[in-house]
Order: structure tokens, then C-alpha cells, then sequence
């Protein structure tokens, strides 16, 4: 089994934090209850938090593909 390149692998667990965050947050919606707020902000904003910060980490620290510079 090949292993997933580093970005790839990031990018996942990025789309994974961020959509079960949504999850999270979809269901309060459907929730009755003061503590509702509290879970949709707490619990599904920082999974969405965490997949963005994620998602950001992954894109800045790739490494650039080799230049072009002083080839013919």
C-alpha cells in the first residue's frame, strides 16, 4: 500500500473536522433547549475551528513545486 502524500492526508482530516463539525451544528438546530447555543458554539464551532486551522496549516507548510528559474 502506497502512503498518502503529507497534504493529501491534511486536507482529509481537515474536510473530516470540518463537516462533522457542521454535523454538529445542523442537529442543535433541531434541538429545543437552552444548551443548544452551548453545544453549536462549543462543540461544532470548534470542530469547524479546528478544520480551518487545519486546512490553513496544510496549504502553508506544503512545500512549493521546483522552479522553472534558469532552465532553458
Amino acid at each position: 500500500m502506497i502512503a498518502e502524500p503529507r497534504l493529501l492526508r491534511r486536507l482529509k482530516l481537515s474536510g473530516l473536522l470540518v463537516s462533522l463539525g457542521l454535523i454538529i451544528e445542523a442537529i442543535t438546530m433541531l434541538w429545543s433547549h437552552p444548551t443548544a447555543f452551548l453545544v453549536f458554539l462549543l462543540l461544532g464551532g470548534t470542530f469547524v475551528a479546528a478544520g480551518v486551522l487545519v486546512y490553513l496549516f496544510a496549504i502553508a507548510s506544503n512545500p512549493s513545486a521546483p522552479s522553472m528559474q534558469g532552465r532553458p
